[in-house]
């Protein structure tokens, strides 16, 4: 039974490894998308990411600006406003509300 248990302890710490590996290297990708300008790419990494098991705060306010910056690119002005509102009323004392206050502040 112990045996078991400790099957079970194990497993369960590799796979939340794994899911922290994958968000990571999902977000490091997105940004090296969007530095090569594949805007749809990028929103597909942000949303890989967005998907892991445990999403910080801080994590969750840096994807939501950079797929903010990413509509900006394709466009897509009012779906970015509406994130950039969103950082600032549920992120405002982050540096992503910040720089989304500033966002809106110059459109």
């Amino acid at each position: 039974m112990k045996k078991q248990i400790l099957l079970l302890l194990a497993a369960t710490l590799l796979l939340g490894g794994c899911a922290s590996l994958i968000q990571s290297a999902s977000v490091s990708e997105a940004y090296k998308h969007y530095e090569l300008q594949k805007y749809e790419r990028t929103l597909e990494l942000i949303t890989q990411a967005e998907r892991a098991d445990v999403l910080s705060g801080d994590l969750k306010a840096e994807l939501t600006y950079l797929k903010a910056q990413t509509y900006e690119k394709l466009g897509r002005h009012k779906s970015a406003q509406t994130l950039y509102k969103y950082l600032v009323t549920e992120h405002g004392k982050s540096q992503y509300g910040y720089l989304a206050a500033t966002q809106l502040n110059t459109e």
